[in-house]
């Protein structure tokens, strides 16, 4: 299996390598991250500007690694189209140092780099570790451990899913972890406008405890990981609206007939 590893946070990044170790271990590994931090672009790409590639040294055998001056989703079209030495079985983002739950996953690099293997029909994971505060030791090894796990079962064909896999682990020791559940994304989200300055938006903030404290409905995602539980939601980002098309169906007949309808009769 050839695994294609990517993140937002930047080739340096402590979660980046270990899960890069955790899948060496279950396939042939190549890292292509951004070559600094990218947190919040969501599925951006760099249409207007160049990008540049360096290979740079892994201090995994065997894993081959590039540093790209773009975003997430820009390392991931690059890997698939240009760098990876054969064809992608597996795209893995992350571990990214904070969850990545709710509606916010929307604005998040590690999720959000997945789009491009999803998009190609490659089985696809996003992995975060949520520490309760920021003082806190994090163990990205365990977590490597779970996206591992995973990653084992689309290998063997016993976890099977046209939907993005997104994996959010508590930052708890291995024993006080209640189990893994499969949950829905919470409706809610965590990123505040922390200060506006006139028509001048200052900076965003994270409010997890906020969050935490209003959004705990019972198998979301928000509620497993502040329970104690790794979550494992799984996304589908569909372009149309399929099922209502033929309900606003008349509505646009209608419109098109009275804006349009006379237009068309003196042409004929």
């Amino acid at each position: 299996m050839n695994i294609l590893v990517t993140n937002d946070d930047g080739i340096e990044s402590k979660g980046l390598w270990a899960l890069a170790k955790a899948m060496s271990r279950v396939g042939t590994v190549t890292v292509i991250a951004p070559d600094k931090e990218r947190s919040g672009v969501g599925s951006s790409l760099s249409l207007h500007n160049g990008i540049s590639i360096s290979e740079v040294s892994s201090s995994i055998a065997g894993v081959s690694a590039y540093a790209i001056g773009g975003t997430p989703s820009d390392c991931v079209m690059l890997g698939i189209n240009r760098l990876a030495r054969s064809g992608i079985d597996l795209v893995v983002s992350g571990i990214n140092p904070g969850p990545n739950i709710g509606r916010d996953i929307h604005y998040s690099g590690t999720v959000m780099a997945t789009l491009q293997g999803y998009f190609r029909k490659i089985p696809s994971m996003a992995v975060s570790l949520y520490p309760k505060t920021r003082q806190e030791v994090l163990d990205f090894d365990f977590a490597g451990e779970i996206a591992e796990k995973l990653a084992l079962n689309i290998k063997n064909g016993k976890l099977k899913t046209n939907a993005i896999i997104n994996v959010n682990v508590p930052n708890l020791p291995e024993n006080q972890i209640k189990g893994i559940i499969t949950t829905r994304t919470a409706d809610t989200g965590y990123v505040r406008l922390s200060e506006v300055e006139g028509d001048k938006v200052v900076n965003y903030k994270l409010e997890l405890d906020k969050l935490f404290n209003s959004s705990m409905t019972q198998g979301t995602d928000i509620w497993a990981i502040h329970s104690g539980y790794i979550s494992v939601s799984l996304l589908r980002f569909e372009v149309d609206h399929r099922e209502v098309l033929p309900s606003i169906k008349a509505c646009v007949k209608a419109i098109d007939d009275e804006f349009l309808g006379n237009a068309r009769k003196r042409t004929n």
